[in-house]
C-alpha cells in the first residue's frame, strides 16, 4: 500500500473523532515494531523523524528504511518531519522522504513565530507537503508552561496556513512528573475557532481516559515516544540482569515491546480498524523521477567535471529534489552522451524546476537548448503485484 496524502489522513481522523499515532522511531527496531502494531490493528500510522534526534543516528541510513517500511506496509503511513528548526530542516525531511513536516517556532516570540512558519509553509505547499506548526510552549518538567492563546491561535492559523497546530493545554514534553492539569475547556475553544486537526505533544503520562477526552475536543494526532521508549529501556535493563546475554538476547523482546504498546494506544486512540476507510479517503503520496538526456559538444572531461558539479549543486537547493544521479553513455552510438536522473517528491517539483531562474540560467548556458525546456521524460512509481 503506498504512501498517503497526511492532509487527508488526519482530516479523516478529526472528521471522524479519532486519532492517528505519530510515533518517532530511532531503531528499526522501533520501526518495525510500530508497523506491526499498525498492520495487526489495521490503523493507519504516522512514522515521525525528530530533527533533535538526528544526533543519534544517520538520517541517510535509518530514512530510506523508514520509506521502504511505509511503501511496504498494508496500512496507510505518512512519513513527518518533526520538530524541524525552519526552512531547511524542512527541506532536509523532503528530501529525506518526508512528506509532512513540522516547524516548532513555539520558543520565538510570536511575529517571529508568525513570520518563519509562513515561510516553511510557503516552501512546503509549493511542492505538495502539509504543515504542522506549535503555538503556546510545551515545556519539560523544568520549564515554565505557556498555553495556547484562542485568540492568537486563531490569528496565526490565518496569517500562516498551518494545516495542523500543537497546542499548548497542560502537558509537558518528556517524562511527568506529578499530575497532568489539562484545559480541556481551552482546548474545546481552540478547536471551535480553528476547525483544523489539532496536535497534541507531551503525551506521556496521560491516562486512557485523558486521551478520549482530548481526542472528542479536536485532537487528531498523538505525539508518542518518552513512554514507549521507557518501556523499551526498562526491558533492556531487565535483560542486562543476565551477565550471560549477548547483543541479541540483550535486544530480545524490544519489537514485541513496543508492537504491544503502540496497538494498545492505537485502540485507546479509535484508529485501531480505521485502515481500509482512510485509504479510500486518502490520494496517494508518490514521488516522480525526470530523465533529462543531453550533449555538451566541444567540453573536455575536466570542463564536463566542473558543469555536473555545478548544475547537482544547483538542482540540489530546490525543494523537493531529492537526488540527482548523473551517467554517460556507455557505448559511442548513442545520440545523447549525458543523462541525468532526478528524483522528486512530487509531480509539483518538476513544475518548479522549469521556473527555477538559477537552473534555467545554467541550462542556457551549458546544456545549450536541449534542457532548457526540460524535455526529459517524468516516470512515477507503479507498484507491481
Amino acid at each position: 500500500m503506498p504512501l498517503v496524502q497526511m492532509k487527508d489522513m488526519l482530516r479523516h481522523a478529526y472528521d471522524n473523532q479519532y486519532a492517528v499515532g505519530a510515533f518517532d522511531v530511532v531503531s528499526l527496531e522501533l520501526l518495525q515494531g510500530v508497523i506491526h502494531a499498525a498492520e495487526q490493528c489495521r490503523a493507519p500510522v504516522i512514522l515521525g523523524l525528530a530533527e533533535p534526534h538526528l544526533q543519534h543516528f544517520d538520517i541517510e541510513l535509518l530514512a530510506p528504511a523508514v520509506e521502504a517500511a511505509a511503501r511496504r506496509s498494508s496500512v496507510p503511513v505518512a512519513i513527518h518531519y518533526d520538530h524541524g528548526s525552519g526552512v531547511e530542516g524542512a527541506v532536509n525531511g523532503v528530501r529525506h522522504g518526508c512528506n509532512g513536516v513540522m516547524f516548532d517556532g513555539s520558543h520565538m516570540p510570536l511575529q517571529e513565530n508568525i513570520e518563519t512558519t509562513k515561510a516553511v509553509v510557503a516552501m512546503a505547499h509549493g511542492i505538495g507537503v502539509p504543515v504542522e506548526a506549535e503555538l503556546g510552549y510545551i515545556p519539560d518538567n523544568s520549564d515554565e508552561l505557556v498555553f495556547t492563546s484562542v485568540e492568537e491561535a486563531r490569528g496565526f492559523v490565518r496569517l500562516t496556513g498551518a494545516d495542523f497546530l500543537a497546542v499548548s493545554i497542560g502537558t509537558v514534553h518528556g517524562r511527568l512528573v506529578g499530575k497532568p492539569r489539562l484545559d480541556f475547556q481551552r482546548l474545546k475553544q481552540i478547536n471551535k475557532a480553528l476547525q483544523i486537526p489539532l496536535v497534541l505533544h507531551g503525551s506521556s503520562g496521560l491516562s486512557d481516559d485523558h486521551f478520549r477526552k482530548l481526542i472528542a475536543s479536536g485532537i487528531a494526532k498523538v505525539n508518542y515516544f518518552t513512554a514507549i521508549t521507557d518501556r523499551v529501556a526498562e526491558l533492556l535493563r531487565n535483560n542486562a540482569k543476565d551477565a550471560d546475554d549477548n547483543y541479541l538476547k540483550l535486544h530480545s523482546g524490544v519489537r514485541e515491546s513496543v508492537e504491544e504498546e503502540a496497538g494498545r494506544l492505537m485502540r485507546v486512540w479509535g484508529s485501531a480498524g480505521r485502515a481500509a476507510e482512510v485509504m479510500e479517503q486518502c490520494q496517494p503520496w508518490h514521488g516522480i523521477e525526470y530523465m533529462l538526456k543531453f550533449n555538451l559538444p566541444g567540453v573536455d572531461a575536466e570542463e564536463e567535471e566542473l558543469i555536473t558539479r555545478k548544475g547537482r549543486k544547483i538542482l540540489m537547493k530546490i525543494p523537493g529534489v531529492r537526488e540527482v544521479m548523473v551517467g554517460k553513455a556507455y557505448n559511442d552510438s548513442s545520440s545523447q552522451r549525458h543523462c541525468w536522473q532526478l528524483r522528486l517528491a512530487s509531480p509539483a517539483v518538476a513544475e518548479i524546476l522549469k521556473r527555477n531562474h538559477d537552473f534555467l540560467g545554467f541550462s542556457r548556458r551549458y546544456l545549450r537548448d536541449e534542457a532548457t525546456e526540460l524535455t526529459g521524460a517524468g516516470y512515477q512509481q507503479s507498484k507491481v503485484a
